[in-house]
């Protein structure tokens, strides 16, 4: 790995915010006026309200009977500097029945009125006699809980670093060369080979399973550095990667698990014990401030049927997977949409590892710890605890909440016969994301608090409300089967009041790197409206923002590997998506992909879709970069058909007996019958084996294709020692440039 990384050096640029510190010490002569006195001593407490900040609202406690109360308690709020902040300060009066309000006043924060890094104490008066003291104190937030960066993050690249190692004995395992001029002859010779899945539900996750144990058991894997996923190739790899035997126990046996697991009805999942569960573990997310949507109880469904003994796994345990560099890193995604515009014109694309979470788009990250937590300005206001793993794969796989009738086969008989696809072209942006009975922003209360018994008997009645209206909801069949509203995921906007940069993109060298011609660019052009909106930026105003899963807008998890930093050399891609036909082109969606790569400038191997008329169909395809184009990669891309293993029961072996040759003949897509439907989330053992086994012996047919590639990405390397394009120099005339590497922000 080269000790100099160019993207480390690029400026991300951020406004730092303010962070107000308040520190309500004491009030003198509290009073409630001359006969309110007579009646009854003020129990008095302090709120304060800053419109502008996240938190908006913070109050001490209140003290009985006292007209000279001492509270000492401290409060921060996060400020944007740029916009009017008006402190508002009430003193209150407590009471069984209705709280009293005694009097108010106001103090503008700003620069002006409390200097920067001082300390200040300062009386307000309220009414004639009342005073109240605070003691403020105004900060800059010089360090942020985002990291702002185009690179990647240390952890990556110290898990590259190990990776390689172990790549380069896994190349000279898989080629049973001990020396040779086909082996990596140092470390920079080393290949960065990723493995992709595509979306599909049970039957991507099926399929991928059947890859991902003959790249295990053919050394394959012991080669790649990125397996990347999304939507059911993702509940694979959360099976994979949540295994508590993973790395040591290889997928054979985990694949067995996984059958018994998907062998039972869903519906199962639905009985009233367990929504009733579902639903108050829902009502713990919600009573603490966060966000909940039905992609939610999804997560849960999807858990309780994958990863049913351990649903309190996150995704930073994943790290211990790969700390050592013992397994390629694994990367899920989700988008990011808006309410009003369709997904295929406008999605951010969200990456999901062990050590990160963010948008490449803005160079913005996160430790996984923080996503779903409330942020202002890149600082946490509300940390909340981790995610369970369920959650995330709920929002991956989230198409099947929006469908979630055809998953349980409750449908009606206008759309039995559509695919997924068709279904999902006919959802409005607006439908999914609209509001949800499950997720309410609630007004504080205004009642009495000053008895704590009846406050919490409040707060026990209004979830016990809550989770009979969400149970009753959940059982009829006329909300829970036959809307879509609020089935998108929800989480709070961790950018949230940011200033984004909207220039660099996923590479501000993209001009550099990019070589395509004029004409190779419009030759990709099919719909004029795909993509049509992908440079617009994320509402920073919103304060949520609303997350689904990736195959809304094409059915691969390109955009995460080919983000330059990673140089990959070589991608394996997996299509598992649905086709009219078994018979049919296979190339939708990575045609799709190369779409969204060449509006990007990403450097990505011209597709030709004529390759089917003069080859038909195949197992896979390759596709290579031009002689001389520089940081593209190749693309060995398999596509779901049964060919040669309708006569071969392994590569080479052929079928005998009658029971092997009806063991192999099978359609997936045109039998109408067929068990591997989109929608279908129950797999007898026949139909796992037979479609696990498949994919295994198209891999394994293929093990030749894929170590040509190798060795042409090891030749490569060898021709060309410096494949970044990419020189400091490049860096500071473009003005981009941050002298010192260690700081990651500039103002």
């Amino acid at each position: 790995m080269s000790s100099k990384d160019p993207y480390q050096y690029i400026i991300v640029e951020h406004q730092y915010s303010h962070k107000f510190k308040v520190t309500v010490l004491r009030a003198e002569h509290v009073t409630k006026g001359a006969i309110g006195d007579l009646l009854d001593t003020p129990d008095p407490y302090i709120e304060l309200f800053i419109s502008s900040a996240p938190e908006s609202r913070r109050r001490t406690r209140h003290i009985n009977n006292d007209v000279n109360p001492k509270w000492n308690e401290s409060y921060e709020f996060i400020l944007d500097p740029n916009q009017e902040n008006i402190l508002e300060i009430t003193l209150m009066d407590a009471n069984y029945v209705m709280d009293e309000t005694l009097g108010s006043t106001t103090f503008p924060i700003s620069c002006e009125t409390i200097r920067i890094g001082q300390t200040k104490e300062v009386p307000f008066l309220i009414g004639k006699v009342t005073k109240v003291f605070l003691e403020m104190t105004l900060e800059v937030c010089s360090s942020t809980d985002l990291r702002f960066s185009m690179a990647l993050c240390d952890k990556e690249k110290m898990f590259r670093q190990k990776r390689k190692e172990r790549v380069m004995l896994g190349i000279k395992n898989l080629l049973r060369m001990e020396k040779g001029r086909c082996l990596p002859s140092s470390e920079r010779d080393v290949p960065v080979v990723a493995v992709l899945g595509s979306g599909g539900g049970f039957r991507a996750m099926v399929g991928f399973s059947g890859v991902m144990k003959a790249l295990y058991e053919s050394g394959v894997l012991d080669c790649v550095t990125y397996v990347a996923g999304l939507s059911g190739s993702t509940w694979y790899m959360s099976t994979l990667y949540s295994h508590p035997d993973f790395p040591t126990k290889g997928p054979q046996e985990i694949n067995q698990e996984l059958m018994k697991s998907v062998s039972s009805n869903p519906l199962f999942l639905l009985r009233p014990q367990n929504i009733k569960r579902y639903i108050e573990a829902l009502w713990k997310k919600k009573a603490c401030g966060q966000p909940v949507t039905f992609t939610d109880i999804f997560g849960m469904l999807i858990g309780e049927t994958l990863i049913h003994d351990r649903m309190d796994f996150k995704m930073s345990h994943m790290q211990d997977k790969i700390n050592e560099g013992q397994s390629p890193l694994p990367l899920f995604t989700c988008l990011h949409v808006k309410p009003d515009v369709s997904e295929l014109m406008f999605a951010d694309w969200v990456e999901f590892s062990p050590y990160e979470i963010g948008m490449a788009k803005y160079g913005t990250f996160m430790p996984p710890d923080m996503f779903g937590s409330k942020f202002f300005m890149g600082t946490v206001v509300t940390k909340y605890e981790e995610n369970p793993l369920h959650f995330l794969m709920g929002i991956w796989g989230s198409a099947f909440s929006i469908l979630f009738n055809r998953v349980l086969g409750v449908s009606s008989s206008d759309n039995s016969g559509s695919t997924m696809e068709e279904e999902l072209e006919n959802i409005k942006p607006q439908h999914i994301v609209g509001d949800d009975g499950l997720d309410g922003d609630e007004e504080p209360r205004k009642a009495g608090t000053e008895n704590l018994e009846v406050e919490e008997e409040y707060q026990k009645n209004a979830q016990a409300s809550w989770v009979q209206r969400m149970f009753t909801a959940m059982i009829s069949d006329s909300t829970l089967f036959n809307t879509r509203e609020g089935r998108a995921g929800k989480v709070h906007n961790f950018m949230l009041g940011l200033n984004l940069n909207t220039t660099l993109a996923y590479s501000p060298f993209r001009d550099l790197m990019y070589q395509n011609s004029v004409e190779e660019e419009q030759s990709v052009v099919t719909d004029p409206d795909e993509f049509d909106r992908i440079y617009e930026p994320l509402d920073v105003k919103s304060k949520k923002i609303h997350v689904v899963d990736s195959g809304l807008t094409f059915n691969l998890p390109y955009p995460l590997i080919l983000r330059p930093q990673r140089g990959v050399d070589l991608i394996i891609s997996f299509d598992f998506s649905a086709r009219p036909s078994d018979s049919s082109p296979p190339f939708k969606e990575i045609l799709l992909a190369e779409k969204w790569a060449k509006m990007n400038k990403l450097p990505f191997p011209k597709i030709d879709p004529k390759v089917f008329d003069r080859e038909g169909l195949k197992e896979c395809y390759v596709f290579k970069p031009k002689k001389g184009y520089k940081n593209c990669p190749t693309v060995i891309h398999f596509v779901l058909a049964n060919i040669n293993f309708r006569n071969f029961k392994a590569p080479g072996v052929p079928r005998e007996t009658q029971k092997e040759k009806e063991y192999g003949e099978f359609d997936i897509f045109d039998d109408p019958e067929s068990p591997y439907s989109t929608f279908n989330f129950r797999y007898s053992n026949q139909a796992f084996k037979q479609l696990h086994d498949l994919m295994e012996f198209n891999t394994l047919n293929n093990i030749d294709v894929i170590k040509e590639a190798i060795i042409d990405s090891i030749k490569f390397r060898k021709e060309n020692p410096s494949c970044c394009s990419v020189s400091l120099n490049d860096i500071e005339d473009r003005k981009y440039f941050n002298k010192d590497p260690h700081s990651k922000l500039h103002t």
